[in-house]
């Protein structure tokens, strides 16, 4: 079982050998991972979460949305034949819609989506480190990180309800 409280903040756009440099005791998990480890850019997020925290956005949306030249949604330029998949530790989970209402995400499994799959975070009941690992396939990412690109994340943003939070 990893323990996610000693682990770095996380990883964006990192190749796989980088994650397993960055975060090897993520070494068991990404074995598990159903297709070539190799064709996929690594994001993963580590959260410290308080009771009314959302460890990412609480509204529906799709990820991975191409963007034209003025920062707009370019939805035309989407990839539905390439996958994206990802795995959380624990609740709180990632909630999908569906033609029939919606399923919250299975923590501990991969789950396999696509850009036009809306989802949205849920918020987490209590104190609770959680790991989040999403794999996005190379050819969906239009801007390749550089060679020099760094991949460690220095740190994972919290999303509050701002009807519900004060300080």
């Amino acid at each position: 079982m990893i323990d996610w409280k000693k682990q770095h903040c996380g990883v964006r756009r990192a190749t796989y050998t980088q994650v397993i440099e960055l975060m090897p005791d993520l070494k068991e998990i990404m074995e598990t991972f159903p297709e070539n480890v190799n064709d996929f850019y690594w994001d993963i997020k580590v959260h410290m979460l308080m009771p009314n925290q959302y460890p990412c956005i609480p509204n529906w949306h799709c990820d991975n949305v191409p963007r034209d030249e003025n920062g707009n949604k370019d939805f035309d330029a989407r990839r539905l034949d390439l996958p994206m998949f990802l795995w959380v530790s624990n609740s709180p989970a990632t909630e999908f819609k569906t033609v029939d209402g919606s399923f919250k995400v299975t923590p501990e499994k991969w789950l396999k989506f696509y850009q036009d799959d809306i989802h949205r975070g849920t918020v987490s009941e209590e104190f609770t480190w959680r790991g989040f690992i999403r794999a996005t396939h190379k050819d969906i990412i239009s801007k390749q990180p550089s060679e020099n690109h760094d991949p460690l994340r220095r740190h994972s943003q919290v999303y509050v309800d701002a009807a519900n939070f004060t300080w």
